[in-house]
């Protein structure tokens, strides 16, 4: 396996490799340019390349904590091998912010804020991703959860997993139809031409091991291979949500961390509807739903189901968050 990575190194990018070892997100190698990291890509060639815009722009715009790809011999951020796409890019001795504690959610808070409002303005060359119209997406959902009750009606006997879709199933499908008034009332067709007019970017994983820091507290964002033009409110909603999910509910630091952000990013009215809109939107819920019953599992496993009473569990911190939103 070194032989492979030493070989990319040096064929692909001119790199003496003086060994290495795995982790989590692909291969550390020490090199005769310090310490990079080798990665296999397995998504498009174009969200390399997009990725590389974001990570260049943000660098030339001052957000520099983060780790720039190489650029190959061929004059591109990946280099192909086997048929197969490898990332190398510069590692920093770092590690994840600890999510137990609830002032690492306010410093994450900040830290999304300035991402975002750096990112602002890119234009990539790569013009392979198109905002999400999530008025379509919400009726589809919608019109799905519709076809999976009457699924279930029709059956003979309940799984413990179709009685809990369908003890809840009139408090989500309000949630959908609450969530969708609210994307019309923010006017949500405008706010989609406006993120393409101002080409924001969301980096759709802001969670846990993307979320680090140095020996001097420095803080570093990685994971940019999911990040797509779209509203930055969707990364905020999923950054709320992961607060509570992994804290209990706690209106200082909720206050705290809308402040932050709001003071470095500020948010306008439609912003601030659109954020309680993906905050009332039962996405985990029909996420689950989609994954068992529109790919007819035979059976329902113990994780599935403790998956679906996990996301059952949460719905009153999730209704306190909706309240406090209701007063900003």
């Amino acid at each position: 396996m070194e032989y492979n990575y030493e070989k990319i190194l040096w064929e692909g990018y001119g790199l003496r490799f003086y060994g290495g070892n795995r982790i989590r997100t692909g291969y550390l190698c020490k090199t005769d340019k310090g310490l990079l990291e080798i990665r296999k890509n397995t998504s498009h060639k174009k969200q390399i390349l997009f990725e590389y815009d974001i990570k260049e722009h943000l660098y030339q715009k001052g957000f520099c904590n983060i780790n720039r790809l190489e650029i190959s011999q061929q004059g591109l951020p990946y280099y192909t091998w086997e048929e197969n796409d490898y990332i190398v890019e510069k590692a920093v001795e770092t590690e994840p912010l600890e999510e137990e504690e609830k002032q690492t959610f306010v410093i994450g808070a900040k830290t999304l804020a300035k991402l975002h409002n750096v990112a602002k303005g890119l234009n990539s060359t790569a013009g392979y991703f198109a905002v999400k119209n999530r008025l379509k997406i919400y009726e589809k959902r919608r019109i799905e959860l519709l076809k999976i009750k009457k699924r279930i009606e029709k059956q003979g006997g309940y799984s413990a997993l179709d009685l809990l879709v369908k003890q809840n199933y009139n408090y989500y499908i309000e949630k959908i139809e609450q969530a969708n008034e609210l994307f019309l009332e923010a006017e949500y067709e405008k706010e989609m031409k406006r993120v393409e007019q101002q080409k924001t970017v969301c980096h759709n994983a802001f969670k846990g091991e993307n979320i680090r820091k140095d020996e001097k507290g420095n803080v570093f964002v990685t994971g940019f291979s999911k990040c797509t033009y779209d509203n930055t409110i969707v990364d905020l909603a999923m950054y709320f949500k992961r607060f509570l999910k992994k804290q209990q509910w706690d209106v200082e630091t909720v206050e705290n961390m809308f402040s932050v952000y709001h003071n470095e990013n500020p948010l306008s009215l439609q912003d601030k509807k659109m954020l309680l809109a993906l905050f009332i939107y039962p996405e985990k819920f029909l996420s689950l739903c989609n994954e068992y019953y529109n790919k007819r599992r035979v059976c329902v496993s113990p994780a599935m189901l403790e998956r679906m009473e996990v996301c059952i569990a949460g719905i009153e911190k999730n209704e306190k968050m909706i309240k406090w939103l209701q007063t900003i």
